[in-house]
């Protein structure tokens, strides 16, 4: 997709910024409306909404989740939701578009603050601490050989002690769209270190799922024990039916930190950073 159908973000002046500087900023963009708890209507793995029944009760899980993406991934929460021309287009743009490399910096800062809140919640939610944090690679002969998401995490220092490399690598580069709902049993391949592992797997977006279902899929066949995705946006899309309803309320919701899409009562940062610090 074309970098210019994508809105235009204009760098602050942001000498000295700190993490919260940047989430209130990324705020003020509006294009992150935060995912919340048991919202009626959405899948309760990918947090996208379900179609009705004849009845006109929704499913509690969409048709891939269901079919397929249960079976490999134990868990999945995105921090907001991501339509295009919001979310969608500054994960593309910090990815692929020279010169917006410093929108990596609100992205960490907000990946910093929700894991803050609520990495409790995750591991509460799905059985307990992870044992491995590390991220869905890019292939090395994608964007010059730039592993994208290790280079956001940099731009918030502490994010480094929690992220590891070398878990998975992405043994072909295919287009996203060869991939759509389905899982590629040959996309990824695990390090051994995995087994008997708790992970949590990062990427940047969730949008049909395959990819992430694919890197949770090599994971296990390494035998690790539960993975778990976190991700900065699940992608709504305005021309699948079932979409249509919720995307008409993001304009009204805001980025809330306070919530997260399992929230709960869980454990304080000071734990996080004994372990990891």
């Amino acid at each position: 997709m074309e970098a210019a159908v994508y809105q235009t973000f204009v760098r602050p002046k942001h000498a000295g910024w700190k993490t919260t500087d940047w989430v209130t900023w990324l705020t003020e963009q509006h294009i992150a409306p935060s995912v919340m708890a048991n919202e009626e209507g959405t899948c309760a793995l990918c947090r996208a909404p379900t179609p009705t029944d004849a009845h006109g009760v929704h499913y509690t899980r969409c048709f891939n989740c269901q079919k397929q993406y249960a079976s490999v991934l134990d868990g999945f929460v995105p921090i907001c939701y991501s339509v295009h021309d919001g979310l969608e287009g500054m994960l593309w743009r910090v990815k692929n578009s020279p010169g917006y490399e410093w929108l990596r910096a609100p992205l960490a800062s907000l990946l910093w603050h929700f894991l803050e809140r609520h990495l409790s919640c995750m591991e509460r939610a799905y059985g307990g601490p992870f044992d491995v944090f590390t991220t869905v690679p890019s292939h090395s002969e994608t964007r010059g050989g730039r592993n994208h998401l290790p280079l956001l995490l940099q731009s918030v220092t502490a994010l480094n002690d929690l992220w590891t490399e070398g878990a998975l690598t992405k043994k072909h580069s295919n287009k996203a769209g060869e991939r759509r709902r389905k899982i590629s049993t040959d996309l990824f391949s695990a390090s051994e270190d995995v087994a008997g592992k708790r992970i949590l797997l990062l990427d940047d977006t969730f949008t049909s799922g395959g990819t992430l279902a694919s890197a949770a899929y090599a994971l296990k066949q390494a035998q690790a024990s539960t993975v778990v995705a976190l991700a900065f946006g699940r992608q709504l899309h305005s021309d699948w039916d079932e979409h249509r309803y919720l995307i008409e309320q993001l304009p009204d919701r805001s980025l809330d930190l306070q919530e997260c899409a399992v929230h709960g009562a869980g454990l304080p940062w000071s734990w996080i950073s004994n372990r990891h610090g």
